[in-house]
Formats: structure tokens, sequence, C-alpha cells
């Protein structure tokens, strides 16, 4: 129809234009489609390159040798009255701190294996930062020195071994010869309680008494500390990653710790299950609801972590996660943690059977625990659930960790025990949880390694944006243009409808008007009519 108005010459013109524009179209349809559709694609394999734990990649660099400032902040409680504390009464606490020790890894003896897996061992090591410590000090306060600041607490090493021998049955020989090493040699001056320095509490000091002990008792370690630093351990056995290589919803899974397969330390082979990344990263592409999990070492567990929003961190959008509230009920509210052997109060985690003494950590000042715990002792900070949770802040298109705040805060239980000396004025009717200390671990990406995402990922992502719309653009133009360009050929060569003189009746003119030549008039006339025959029709009048 719309060709039919046009001069045969002009046709094949218009069409060739209208082809034109219809190819136009169709790829700017399909370049349409590519955005939605094949664009993820591209963006995956773009994203898969990168954080791939392989040779040469930037998160194969990161985690051989990380850079990001990772500092473990403690703070200690100073037990002020060790009298009334042995009596049954209620401890008083004094907090000394904070601590800063920046922590170092190294990833030594590291093999690929079958393309999958990544075998390794470990350095990680801890070194005090004296100016992060007393930058902000009150003026004219004394420095903070963990190598020489002493405070009070438990005595980890005697609760310890009087704990595990209590509640051990069939152990009554072993009990008797302990405690005829008590009467012998320590009776007068052992206590629950010690003295000793920051430093050696958090990092571990030799016990004397546990030097004896272990002569009739060789599975009893002579060292107690609350975090491991520079472990023979780490240094001597293997650790297994997936390298994401093959699947990349697998990377920096953990199938092998320190190597264990599978944990010696709890009751079912569920809780012994080793999984989850060491915190540093995790799968790309998260969506919003998905839980992470991290292996946390200072705790010997998995640990799920539940999504809680989106926030951006640092210019660089994150999506937010906490410990979930099941995680820190006890058996009788979480059946699945019967496996870790949780029996004690909701929010507490039972280490005993990994440190070999009555260890629980919580979150700090006893949040989201039972209360009664909180009013168990004094001179903890009260409760704020905004500043004390544990959070980290992943990037969800990559997966790499952009912000970590992991709060821990360690108890030692005590309870009457008519056995071992110094026990027996405790309080009867139920254990009293006492904190050691607090540990609050903080870390994520400093100003290079924020440039260094924003140009080795975002830029990237903007650049492959830009070109896939601005050929899209480009072409949706053409096609306008083409477009244009035939309406206007079209309409510049439609054909010119034939006109032809019509004359008037002899009965509607006079004579004279007849005469006058002005009074010929012409009009459209339907058809094809000739000019000539026209003529002939003018020339008859």
């Amino acid at each position: 129809m719309f060709l039919s108005n046009v001069t045969p010459e002009a046709a094949p013109r218009v069409r060739r234009l209208g082809i034109w524009g219809g190819i136009c179209g169709v790829i700017a349809l399909l370049l349409l489609i590519n955005n939605t559709a094949l664009f993820p694609v591209v963006q995956q394999i773009l994203v898969h390159q990168r954080v791939t734990l392989t040779n040469n990649t930037d998160t194969f660099v990161q985690w051989l040798f990380p850079t990001p400032a990772i500092y473990k902040v403690v703070t200690v409680y100073n037990i002020t009255n060790t009298d009334e504390v042995s009596a049954g009464g209620k401890p008083k606490l004094e907090a000394m701190g904070p601590y800063y020790y920046r922590e170092y890894r190294e990833r030594i003896k590291v093999e690929e294996v079958y393309d999958v897996e990544l075998w390794f061992s470990e350095k990680k090591w801890y070194e005090f930062d004296w100016n992060a410590t007393n930058q902000d000090r009150p003026k004219g306060a004394p420095p903070l020195d963990p190598f020489k600041d002493t405070f009070v607490t438990m005595n980890l090493g005697y609760i310890g071994v009087a704990y595990n021998l209590t509640v051990s049955e069939g152990d009554q020989i072993h009990i008797d010869e302990i405690l005829a090493i008590i009467a012998a040699q320590f009776e007068k001056d052992l206590s629950i309680f010690m003295t000793r320095t920051v430093n050696e509490v958090i990092y571990g000091y030799t016990d004397k008494f546990l030097e004896i002990v272990s002569i009739t008792r060789p599975d009893v370690p002579s060292k107690v500390q609350v975090v491991s630093n520079m472990s023979e351990r780490d240094m001597g056995t293997t650790s297994i990653i997936r390298n994401g290589r093959k699947d990349v919803t697998e990377l920096g899974q953990y199938t092998q710790w320190q190597g264990y397969s599978s944990l010696p330390f709890w009751k079912t082979p569920e809780a012994n299950t080793i999984n989850g990344t060491e915190g540093l990263f995790f799968r790309p592409f998260l969506k919003k609801g998905d839980e992470v999990t991290t292996f946390v070492d200072d705790l010997f567990r998995a640990n799920p972590m539940e999504w809680v929003g989106e926030e951006e961190v640092r210019t660089i959008p994150t999506y937010k996660y906490r410990i979930p509230d099941y995680i820190m009920k006890n058996a009788t509210h979480n059946p699945l943690n019967d496996g870790f052997y949780a029996y004690g109060p909701d929010g507490m985690m039972n280490l005993t059977s990994c440190v070999m003494a009555p260890v629980f950590a919580s979150k700090p000042s006893f949040m989201d625990a039972e209360p009664w715990l909180l009013e168990d002792v004094e001179g903890l900070p009260p409760v704020n659930k905004t500043t004390m949770d544990t959070n980290i802040w992943v990037n969800p298109l990559t997966g790499v960790l952009v912000k970590a705040k992991k709060q821990l805060q360690i108890n030692l239980m005590i309870s009457q025990n008519v056995i071992f000396p110094g026990f027996a004025g405790l309080r009867q009717d139920r254990p009293r949880y006492i904190p050691v200390g607090q540990i609050i671990e903080t870390g994520g990406l400093d100003d290079q390694l924020v440039k260094q995402f924003h140009d080795k990922v975002f830029r990237p992502q903007l650049i492959l944006v830009v070109v896939v719309w601005t050929v899209f653009g480009i072409f949706n133009c053409a096609c306008l243009g083409l477009f244009v360009q035939m309406l206007i050929v079209a309409g510049a060569n439609q054909k010119t409808p034939d006109r032809v003189p019509i004359i008037p009746r002899d009965d509607a003119f006079d004579e004279g008007a007849r005469s006058e030549k002005e009074n010929v008039y012409e009009v459209p006339i339907a058809g094809d009519v000739s000019t000539e025959g026209a003529e002939n029709v003018y020339q008859s009048i």
C-alpha cells in the first residue's frame, strides 16, 4: 500500500531503505536482548577470571600474602575481689585495655592438585602494635604494655584439670595421683586464681602444675593459651581448600583443616564436618537471603552467617551478615547443637572438648544470652546490640570481604568441687561463668585495595555496559535515520494526480459569458484521462 503511492523510479530506493532499516532494528533488538540476557553471562566470565584461586589472579595473590590490616583487639578483666568469689560471691571486674595485635599470615608449601584444590601450610602470628594501642590514651595515663601489665583472673590450667578429672568416669586412680602431687608440692600455693601478664594469658604460658600432671597424664598439655600464636601445628600440617576453577560456588571451601578431614572435638559427624571458608572471601554472585559459612579456627567449628541487609561500605555495595540466633541456643532449644555439647545456658558456645578446660565463648557482655549470666558479674559494659554484634560485609558480585568485625568474649565456668582445694566455697546451686577477656577481630579492604577493586572489577563492568549501550544506541539511531530518509524519499516521489479542463454547460451561461475564457474551470478527474482528449473537448466549444 505504501509503495503504491510512490513513483516506479523511486520505489526500489524506498524498498532498500526499508530493508536496511529493518536490519538495523533487528540488530538493535538483539543488542537489547544481549544486554538483558547475555550481559550477565559475560559478567560472570569476567568475575570468574578475577576471583578464582589460580596463578596471577588478584584473589590468589591476596590469599597467598594477605595485605589488609587485620587486628585482634584484646580487653582483659581483672578480678578485684578474689576472697568474695572464693566464698561464693559475685565477681567484680575491672577492664584493662584495649591491646592491639596485628595479624600476619603467609601460605607456605602451596600446591595445586587436580586443578580443583590448593594444598598448603600456614604461618600465622600476631605482633603487638604499640602505636595503635596507645595513640588514644588519656593525657598522663601510663602506656599499655601487655608484656608488663598483669591482672588477676581464673587459673585456667588448674580449673581445667579439676573439671576434666571430676567429670571423667573411672579416673579415680589419676585423681588420687594428682592429689598426692598437690599435697606434696602445691597445696599451700595452688589457687583457683592466678596473676599473669596480658600476653601470657592470651597467647600462652607454661604451667608448672600442668608439667607435673602431664607425667601421669601425657594427654594433658603443659601450655595454656587462649589464642594460638605461630603454632607449630599450623606450619607442620596440611590444609586443603577448593580453588573455584571448575566450580566457582566452591571457592575457598575447606575440605581439610590442619591435617583434619573431619574434626575430632565434637559429638556427631555433622558437627565435626569441615566446611566454610576462612572468611576473606566467599562464592561470588550472592543473592539476597543467602547464608555464607565461615570456618572459625578460634572456635574449632564452621559458623553460618545470616543475611541482614544491604549497605555501601567505602563506596562498594555489600551484603551485611550476622551470627544467627539459633547458633547460640543450647541443645534443649536447638537439638542440632547437641553435637556441640551445648548443654549450658542459651548464648554460650561450649569449647571444653577443644581446649580441655571449661571454657565457653559468648558475645560481649553476654549479649543474646540468658539474662542471669550478666547479672552474675559486675563491671561489664552494658549491652549494645548495634556495636557488640559480630558482622561481616561482603560484596555480592565477587564474594570479597570488604569489612569485618568479629566479637567474642571468653568465659571460664567454675562450680563447687569438694575434691580439689579452693573449690569448696563456691556457689552450689549453679555454675558461674566468669569473663576472662574480650577479643574483637577487625579487618577489611584498605585504600589501595578499594582502588584496585574499582579499577579491576567495577571499571571493566562499566566499560562493558557503556560499549553495549553505545552500540545499541548507534543502531537505534541508524534505524531511525533510515526510516526518516525513507519517508522523505517516498514523500518527494509520490505520483501527481492528472488535471483536465471542465467546460460549463450551455444552459448555465448566457451568450456573453460563453465567449469569456476566464469562465473555464479545472477540477481533478478520477481515472486515466489524457491531456490530448481534454484539448479536443476545449476546441469543440
